[in-house]
This record gives C-alpha cells, structure tokens and sequence, in this order.
C-alpha cells in the first residue's frame, strides 16, 4: 500500500476538531481498531491548538501507510509550550498530551521550518483487526 497523505487548513475554532476527525478518515478506515486512538490523537492535538495556539487558522496533515498514521497539527507559536501536564484539584484541564501519550506510540513538539509550533503523533495501524 502506497503512502496517503491529506493536508487541510481548518480554522481556528472549537468546531475544528469534528472536521479535523472528518479529515482522519479519509485516510484510514472507519473499521479499523486503531481509529479511535487516532480520533483521539486527532481532537486533543486541534483543542490545544484552538485553545493556546495564535491566528485564524491552523494546519492538519494526516498521513499513513500500511503499518502506521501520523498526525501532525500546525499552529502559530502556542501562547504555551505544548507539554504534558498533570490534572490537579486547580487544574482541572491539561491532560491531552498525556491521553495522547497513553494511545500514541511516540509524539513530538517542534518548529517547522516556517517556525510555526508542531505538535505531531504517530499511531500503529491494527494489523490483524478489521480493514487490514
């Protein structure tokens, strides 16, 4: 199977998430187990970036092949260093990155080469479940 890959900019907004997961399955099955870490991976990644990112839009690419997706979002520098946080009785909220930890099987914060602030995360593809 040949690498498919699908980049959109999507706004901003708390209403990218469900577009951003609309994104995701274009490029991997509905079938697969392994869809729902990527949806997950998928919503946290854009509500950081909706939440503390800067601008009017941010950008989405989704890639995979037969072993494995990558999630990647693109944002204007975060207001904050994306990171994992832990949740606490005054911090009630922060715990994507580490949900995105738990299911992804590795993540990573950097600059592009526009030095714009990228968060991405890879997921391995179910090899034996539905849609292989």
């Amino acid at each position: 199977m040949s690498e498919v890959v699908v980049e959109e900019e999507l706004p901003r907004r708390r209403e990218a998430a469900p577009r951003a997961r609309a994104v995701v399955a274009r490029v991997v099955a509905p079938d697969r187990e392994s869809r729902r870490d990527l949806d997950l991976v998928v919503t946290e990644l854009v509500a950081n970036a909706v939440m503390h990112g800067r601008g009017r839009t941010l950008r989405l690419r989704v890639w995979a092949d037969a072993v494995r997706a990558r999630v990647e979002v693109e944002n204007r520098r975060w207001t904050l260093r994306p990171r994992v946080r832990l949740r606490t009785a005054t911090r009630p909220a922060g715990r994507g990155l580490l949900l995105v930890s738990a299911v992804a099987d590795r993540w990573g914060v950097g600059p592009d080469t526009r030095g714009r602030a990228r968060v991405w995360a890879e997921v391995a593809l179910d090899r034996d479940g539905p849609g292989t």
